[in-house]
């Protein structure tokens, strides 16, 4: 009998494995049926992966990714074709008469919100076709710049020709255009070395299971101590506790009219905002929507609908309706 689990799962990605190999590799493993991660990481790139197991495939939509953190090393001198180190360099350039307080200026320029040209080998999608794909023809076609924000930015090592960093970001945001652009700003050109994202969104690197443990387990229930819940995932989103009728009702695809909702027991929300119902019994029933806000329920008529459900959960963690 296959031991159902339901979740998230952090993985350090190890350097050298694409994204979808990871995903490919615990399906595989622990004989999951569903599974995706949530945001890329380069092969190079190492660190935070959230991969989302079956019935965790469903949160992808609710769950917030905002900041994202990554340590990295760049190297001036240098540009190459991927804006990293694995790809040809095609431009060199003196780094020896930058000063170091320069390099601490120059970083500094690039925080708060930047325009961004996307690497031509990234995943970026140009009349249906990956940006990667025609990179590797040769084939260079122009990108349109994009909007970014870089919520934090600090320069952590020194040792010319390397410079390690970190940075706090928006989603969308790539640091391989990031070390481009500082090191066209420096006037030498530059390059990763390494890139590591510790934190991504809620997910943070402490919660990650090495890639070199994950090889040493072979049953789903290995993963149990690091699974992290449906519920926990959405740590977000306003909380709800259901008792057996409301439970009842959303499982019986009724929404909640202001008559069934008791104002002192509701988390603050606005209206059109997403909430999570969770019950002792069963952990997450469902993820719902406001059509009202909290404020507003004294005043409304009884029959008014307050709170619709957009998924609903059997006590096991199975998706019963959407």
């Amino acid at each position: 009998m296959r031991i159902g689990i339901d979740g998230l799962l952090i993985v350090d990605k190890p350097e050298g494995m694409t994204s979808l190999a990871v995903v490919k590799e615990v399906k595989r493993r622990f004989r999951i049926q569903k599974a995706g991660h949530i945001g890329t990481l380069d092969p190079f790139a190492t660190g935070v992966l959230p991969v989302a197991i079956n019935e965790g495939t469903k949160l992808v939509p609710f769950l917030k990714e905002e900041p994202k953190e990554y340590e990295a090393v760049l190297k001036l001198g240098e540009e190459t074709e991927t804006d990293d180190l694995t790809g040809k360099v095609f431009y060199r350039k003196a780094w020896e008469r930058i000063p170091s307080g320069m390099i601490h200026t120059v970083f500094q320029t690039f925080h708060g919100k930047i325009q961004q040209i996307p690497p031509m080998f990234s995943a970026i999608k140009v009349q249906g076709k990956p940006l990667y794909q025609l990179a590797r023809k040769g084939i260079e076609v122009d990108r349109k710049e994009r909007e970014v924000e870089v919520f934090d930015i600090q320069v952590q090592d020194v040792s010319l020709p390397q410079i390690r960093f970190k940075v706090s970001c928006s989603k969308g945001t790539y640091i391989r255009a990031l070390g481009r652009d500082i090191g066209r700003k420096l006037g030498c050109g530059a390059h990763l070395l390494q890139l590591r994202r510790i934190r991504s969104g809620f997910f943070a690197i402490k919660r990650a299971i090495p890639w070199n443990s994950l090889k040493d387990l072979t049953e789903a229930c290995d993963l149990f101590p690091w699974l992290i819940s449906l519920g926990e995932a959405l740590s977000n989103l306003p909380e709800m506790i259901g008792d057996k009728h409301l439970v009842k009702m959303v499982r019986d695809g009724k929404g909640m009219a202001v008559r069934d909702l008791s104002p002192h027991t509701l988390p603050a929300f606005q209206k059109g905002e997403w909430l999570k119902m969770s019950s002792p019994e069963d952990g997450l029933v469902a993820i719902l929507k406001s059509e009202v806000r909290n404020t507003d329920i004294r005043v409304m008529s009884p029959e008014v609908i307050a709170l619709r459900a957009l998924r609903v959960f059997r006590p096991n963690g199975r998706l019963m309706s959407a």
